[in-house]
C-alpha cells in the first residue's frame, strides 16, 4: 500500500490545473494572412452583382467585407457580411452571414448563414427589395 501525502498531492493538482494567462495564441492565427485574399474575393463577388439596382443603393465596405441597406428613417437594417474566407489545402471555405436588425427593438430579427455566394446575394437582394418596396 502506498502512502499518500495530501499536501504534496494537492500541490501537484493545483500546479496541474493552474491556468496560464497569455496574450499569444497557441494556434497559428491566419486572420491577417487571409485578410487580403478575403477582401479581394469580396470585391470580385460584389463586382458580379454591382449592376443590380438594389445593390447600387447599399453601403459597401471593402475593408470589413460587408454591405448594408438601412436608411435612417427605416425600422430595419439589412447587412450581408463575408464572415469567413480561407483556402485550406486547396479547398475554399466561404461563410456569408445575413443579419436583419430591428432598430426599434434593438435586436436581430433574422440571421442566416450561407456557404454559397450566389445564395447569399440572392437572399440579401430579396430581403432588401422587400424593404424598399414596402
Amino acid at each position: 500500500m502506498a502512502k499518500i501525502y495530501h499536501k504534496e498531492f494537492r500541490k501537484k493538482l493545483e500546479e496541474k490545473n493552474k491556468i496560464l494567462w497569455t496574450n499569444e495564441p497557441k494556434h497559428e492565427n491566419k486572420f491577417k494572412s487571409n485578410l487580403n485574399e478575403k477582401r479581394s474575393f469580396f470585391k470580385e463577388a460584389l463586382t458580379s452583382v454591382l449592376d443590380n439596382e438594389i445593390i447600387k443603393k447599399c453601403d459597401r465596405s471593402y475593408d470589413i467585407c460587408a454591405m448594408k441597406y438601412g436608411p435612417k428613417n427605416s425600422l430595419f437594417e439589412n447587412t450581408l457580411i463575408l464572415q469567413e474566407f480561407s483556402k485550406d489545402e486547396g479547398e475554399i471555405i466561404i461563410t456569408w452571414e445575413f443579419l436583419l436588425y430591428n432598430r426599434e427593438k434593438d435586436e436581430y430579427d433574422d440571421s442566416k448563414f450561407f456557404t454559397s455566394t450566389e445564395k447569399a446575394f440572392t437572399y440579401f437582394i430579396d430581403k432588401t427589395s422587400n424593404m424598399i418596396n414596402n
